[in-house]
């Protein structure tokens, strides 16, 4: 009967999700139906439209440094609908790059499920449902689901990457090579959405160490140097494994295209890549064993992170100190505690004081490392090395670690009371109603923290806040009041509208510094804009103070 009753639980648990994730799919396809192309997408998309004609190469350092093969996923619908359709509207469709979006929320609808089953195979089916509604109302999956870049595909394969190697190293009984080969795969696939992913290299090495320490310890205290050795050889086993696919996958990904270059020859911009080159340059006859393009990218990729040349921007300051280029080590501290739902930072709270008080009843060496490992390797990276702070996005890889830890709420280990579950789904309305909110704008997405929403911008600006999905918007905006100055030359009086960007200077940091001093906005079009009145008066107490006095006549 037992067995009955958990099987009836499991298989609901099962429809729950889909229903969840139907929404989420509901979402994705309401708010695609007007949002313009960010300022990456094209060029993603053009990449792999390149690579399906089977051309690799990458052309420009400033466009093509981080674009990857995953975006062949997006271009394919495009390539077999030229090849066997006639001209037509609906080949048109098929072609272009919105359409082309959908490909990443399928993607983005499998992450979800693995969300779901592993949180419920942690913590039962209430767990994962929590996870998964985690997942399925965060407005930074929601914004980044639906777009032809890299960073849903990055924070899809990396998850699948640590999940797949929690199955291999909790693997019991017979196929563990199997386990072990698909484990490997996930790892390689990784490596082709985004070189975020390269850093799985000692995330996964410290999980390994983590596991095994106490085997490991065992085995030298009791002097079983023979056991230790098996233990070891198996350990090199699976490294080899790892890198062989990591060779096969990758070059696969790149047609291995100018694989085999001697590095000799080759001519590098990053200092990493450089240093290398000279450290090894005695070494006659090395050649890269991966095609160029994938060195190339992460060559380029390093050495503009490094290049401190981004405008980083902050709580209304314009770098560390006012230094353009000078990262800020709390950027990312700040973006979560804005950016994430209040909802979600409670929830996640509460499931890390609830597993600190039961921290004898689970099993955190075989569990939840797993989790804890990929956030606290990128929490340490992002705030003390990682120089590009121009969106919350380059976060997105922690979120499914953090969402099915905190599915441990509801597991029978956490023992919740009744008023705490009735607590965590007043917290789950109030997720699914403050994120609602911005619908159909997801990227702008700021928590109750920012009340005013035309305020965001003392916040956070660039892709934190737009990413020129918003043109649609705007230009019904205008049609619908002729009289707005859009982005006007020079000084003048009316109603003002001004991208974020242009208003705090992010670019061309001149052309609105007199706005900038002098006035805040009224209201915004659509997040991304900001609206300003600019009264005769007032303007002429900016560009000729001293014709009266600012305190009496004001703005």
């Amino acid at each position: 009967m037992s067995s009955r009753l958990a099987g009836g639980a499991l298989g609901r648990a099962t429809v729950l999700a889909l229903l969840l994730l139907a929404t989420f799919v509901v979402l994705h396809a309401g708010g695609m139906r007007h949002r313009t192309l960010t300022i990456d997408e094209s060029g993603h998309y053009a990449y792999g439209a390149r690579l399906l004609h089977f051309d690799s190469r990458r052309l420009d350092p400033l466009y093509d440094n981080s674009k990857m093969p995953f975006s062949m996923l997006n271009a394919l619908p495009g390539r077999i609908a030229g090849a066997v359709l006639p001209a037509s509207t609906f080949r048109r469709q098929l072609e272009s790059i919105e359409l082309s979006r959908y490909v990443t929320v399928l993607c983005a609808t499998l992450l979800g499920w693995l969300v779901f089953r592993w949180a419920q195979a942690l913590y039962g089916a209430a767990g994962g449902l929590l996870a998964l509604a985690l997942y399925v109302f965060d407005p930074n999956i929601l914004a980044h689901g639906g777009l032809v870049t890299s960073d849903l595909y990055a924070t899809w394969t990396i998850a699948l990457a640590v999940w797949a190697f929690w199955r291999l190293l909790n693997h019991e009984g017979p196929g563990i090579w199997w386990t072990a080969t698909g484990g490997a795969l996930c790892f390689a696939l990784a490596q082709l959405a985004k070189y975020t992913a390269a850093y799985l290299v000692p995330i996964l090495l410290g999980i390994a160490l983590g596991h095994a320490a106490p085997a490991l310890c065992a085995r030298v205290r009791a002097g079983d140097w023979r056991g230790l050795g098996r233990q070891v050889g198996r350990a090199g086993a699976y490294a080899g494994l790892y890198v062989a696919a990591f060779l096969v996958v990758v070059n696969l990904g790149y047609w291995g295209q100018r694989t085999l270059e001697p590095l000799a020859q080759s001519r590098f911009r990053s200092s990493h890549f450089q240093r290398a080159q000279a450290a090894l340059a005695g070494v006659p006859g090395l050649r890269l064993p991966v095609p160029w393009a994938y060195v190339e990218g992460l060559d380029w990729v390093l050495h503009d992170e490094r290049a401190q040349q981004w405008n980083i921007y902050l709580l209304g300051e314009m770098g560390k100190g006012g230094v353009v280029g000078q990262r800020f080590p709390e950027y990312y501290a700040v973006a979560w505690l804005y950016k994430e739902p209040i909802a979600t930072q409670l929830l996640l709270l509460l499931a890390l004081g609830v597993y600190a008080l039961r921290f004898r009843r689970f099993d955190f060496r075989r569990n939840e490392w797993f989790l804890a490992a990929p956030v606290l390797f990128f929490a340490w990276y992002l705030t003390f090395v990682f120089r590009a702070q121009v969106g919350y996005r380059y976060a997105l890889v922690v979120l499914p670690m953090l969402f099915v830890f905190t599915g441990s709420l509801l597991s029978e280990t956490a023992a919740l009371g009744r008023r705490a579950r009735w607590l965590v789904g007043a917290l789950l309305v109030y997720l699914a109603v403050s994120v609602l909110s911005y619908y159909p704008h997801f990227i702008p997405y700021f928590n109750e923290l920012v009340w005013d929403r035309s305020r965001a911008y003392k916040i956070l600006a660039d892709s934190s806040l737009v990413l020129d999905q918003n043109h649609w918007y705007v230009r019904r905006y205008l049609r619908q009041h002729p009289a707005v100055v859009f982005e006007p030359d020079a000084p003048v009086p009316g109603t003002l509208l001004v991208r974020v960007e242009r208003y705090v200077g992010l670019f061309y940091v001149e052309q609105f510094r007199w706005l900038r001093d002098n006035f805040e906005p009224v209201d915004h079009v659509a997040h991304g804009h900001l609206l300003f009145r600019v009264s005769p008066e007032a303007l002429r107490l900016v560009t000729d103070p001293g014709s009266a006095d600012w305190e009496d006549k004001g703005a």
